[in-house]
């Protein structure tokens, strides 16, 4: 039985060409995927952007979100040298550049993940688990691990953990997040990564800004382990100072809460407090 799909009409936020998709009538049947997130690569609504696309279990857009990366040309020599090894390229090419973003916060901030594959689908569940270990560091690989399901019908999927991400490989389209903010930190890195050739530089650069990035939530950890309560703009003003770095922004504090919300505690998180909600409350 030939799968049915529902077309829908979908704009591309940066220049703005409207085009209609075929997405899988199945995806809309199943309400516990809630907002589901569709990947519209370059052509297939205009020819220099890529993009993704929220929908609702009805197939009604909510929004979209730019990506802002491009994959440098790989020379032939190249390719050659790195024939047979998982790259980053690679898994952009099995997963899409969200779902590859994707799979990096669920590996920063130890979410489990769960891929739908075929039988033409290649990496095994170590060689992906071992990929993903590598970014991090070993005391930060968490106990969550990406699984592999069969390919079947999207009814019969039942997963463990509701705060799972769940992607379809064959489609590249993203059933499941349990998370809310937007992918930048991830997207800001993949983009310098990807403008290098070397596929181990590239590699390196990854666990670098990562590290970075953690070692400001230890930082900020560290902190809120000596107070008993602290504004959110104090707190970025110390690991700011600590590291040696620019003041961070909201972003990035939210991000390292999500951090050790998730590989420490959430009453560490608990005491961090905010003068703007404070006063909304006041009111």
């Amino acid at each position: 039985m030939l799968e049915a799909f529902k077309e829908i009409e979908v704009t591309c936020p940066t220049c703005g060409e409207t085009k209609s998709i075929n997405i899988p009538e199945s995806l809309f049947s199943q309400k516990k995927f809630g907002t589901i997130k569709i990947q519209v690569p370059v052509n297939a609504v205009c020819p220099n952007h890529q993009f993704i696309v929220f929908l609702d279990t009805k197939g009604v857009v909510r929004g979209y979100e730019k990506i802002d990366i491009a994959m440098a040309v790989i020379p032939v020599e190249t390719e050659k040298e790195i024939t047979g090894i998982l790259t980053l390229r690679k898994l952009i090419q099995l997963f899409g550049t969200y779902g590859v973003l994707s799979l990096m916060h669920a590996k920063i901030f130890n979410y489990p993940s769960y891929i739908i594959k075929d039988a033409d689908f290649g990496p095994t569940e170590e060689l992906l688990n071992l990929i993903g270990n590598r970014i991090v560091p070993e005391k930060y690989r968490g106990h969550n691990s990406i699984r592999l399901l069969e390919k079947s019908d999207y009814s019969k999927i039942k997963l463990k953990e509701k705060n799972a991400l769940l992607i379809d490989s064959l489609t590249q389209n993203i059933l499941q997040t349990p998370w809310k903010e937007k992918l930048k930190f991830e997207e800001e890195i993949v983009k310098r990564a990807l403008e290098i050739i070397n596929e181990e530089e590239q590699l390196r650069l990854l666990q670098h800004r990562i590290a970075i990035f953690i070692k400001e939530a230890e930082q900020a950890k560290d902190i809120l382990e000596e107070v008993n309560e602290i504004y959110d703009e104090d707190l970025i003003e110390q690991v700011s100072r600590e590291a040696l770095m620019p003041r961070m922004n909201q972003n990035r504090l939210t991000l390292i809460k999500e951090f050790i919300k998730h590989h420490f505690s959430q009453k560490l998180v608990s005491k961090m407090k905010s003068r703007v909600e404070e006063f909304l409350s006041s009111l």
